[in-house]
């Protein structure tokens, strides 16, 4: 399991992995209408170890909120294993009122936009792993710091090239007119941003918002512009951009909006609804479980599973690095980008794009 990165297909079959129908994808059982169950538990002892599987339904909680869960699960077992008195629960992690709206009345209500579905253009997608070294990482970021003196982060860096090389490789396989804008997005924890007042870091639930370049105060970038239009730093950038465009007080007004929306499920985001090529990137460095002392044993890694059609083509997922303890590693992150099957091997063979990323293998499909 460890030489394959902890790949999906190492495992074999889910159905020892997961507790159905709490398998990742959109599907009738996950609505909330269908009374869902919200999470669910596994423990498989393996050779060496053991592997913990938690299913956690996302209208109740996302990935951040999931780390802090696993937080209070770690320190409770820490205390039972060494005899040590429990830590306390903070009922601060349970008050989202912050990020709550009460319901309207109900003849303030309007029905929402239909329900997107898939864009037909979308082929069958397969999820491929790569790692990204911190020595390379620091390498590219140096390439695509803004030469104007904006600050950028190493995220800003590795997602513009990303873009860049995907959108690349793919302009020609699918002859989009280089004209046309390039719907980008990504999830945004904003546990962080909230100040007035500020959130416990592991309160629950989904305190997080989606940042979209078709919903930016300012133009989205073209095809033409992120395959060699621009210089790699204004991609980085533009990332940064619309990233800063979360904050507490628009989060605020966006909800207060779409309280007025009778069915919110209407409201979810399908990324491969949107042209292909188009991408959302979601960013789980801060969920690093290896941090996360059990008593009897730290965790190596996390890993979301999927497979068949809960491989959506366009999700970009990045890892924080696995437990090393060696002071001179050069271990990073490691990014599960969901692409076209078809297409992947130009992927994996770009020569540019090795020079940065080191494959992994395919994680699932």
């Amino acid at each position: 399991m460890e030489s394959s990165s902890f790949a999906g297909t190492t495992l074999g079959d889910f159905r020892h992995w997961s507790i159905e129908p709490m398998t990742y994808g959109e599907k009738p059982d996950a609505h909330p209408d269908s009374s869902p169950v919200t999470s669910a538990f596994l423990i498989n002892f393996v050779r060496g170890g053991l592997v913990f599987i938690s299913h956690m339904h996302h209208y109740a909680n996302d990935v951040m909120g999931w780390r802090g869960f696993v937080q209070q699960l770690a320190d409770n077992c820490y205390a039972i294993e060494n005899q040590t008195p429990f830590p306390t629960w903070e009922p601060a992690c349970n008050n989202v009122s912050i990020v709550s709206k009460p319901d309207p009345p109900v003849e303030q209500l309007v029905d929402g936009p239909t329900p997107p579905q898939q864009h037909p253009d979308q082929r069958p997608g397969q999820c491929l792993l790569f790692h990204l070294p911190k020595s390379r990482a620091a390498e590219l970021k140096r390439l695509a710091t803004p030469q104007d003196g904006t600050w950028i982060s190493t995220y800003d860096a590795f997602a513009a090239f990303i873009w860049r090389t995907t959108t690349r490789l793919r302009q020609p396989v699918f002859g989009t007119p280089l004209d046309t804008p390039m719907f980008w997005c990504e999830a945004v924890d904003m546990r962080r941003r909230m100040k007035h007042p500020p959130v416990h870091p592991q309160v629950q639930h989904n305190v997080l918002w989606a940042a979209l370049s078709d919903q930016a105060p300012f133009p989205p970038l073209t095809h033409g512009d992120v395959i060699s239009r621009k210089p790699l730093w204004e991609l980085a950038a533009y990332i940064r951009k619309i990233t800063n465009t979360q904050t507490q007080e628009n989060l605020d007004a966006a909800l207060t909006a779409i309280s007025h929306i009778r069915d919110k499920t209407n409201l979810n985001i399908r990324i491969n609804s949107k042209p292909p090529m188009s991408i959302i990137t979601t960013d789980h460095r801060d969920a690093q479980v290896a941090n996360a002392d059990f008593g009897f044993a730290r965790p190596l890694c996390h890993r979301h599973l999927q497979q068949g059609a809960g491989v959506t083509v366009g999700v970009h997922l990045v890892y924080p690095p696995k437990l090393d303890t060696k002071p001179d590693s050069d271990e990073g992150n490691l990014f599960a980008l969901m692409y076209e099957k078809d297409l992947a091997q130009d992927l994996i063979d770009d020569k540019e794009f090795a020079k940065f990323f080191e494959y992994r293998g395919v994680d699932s499909e």
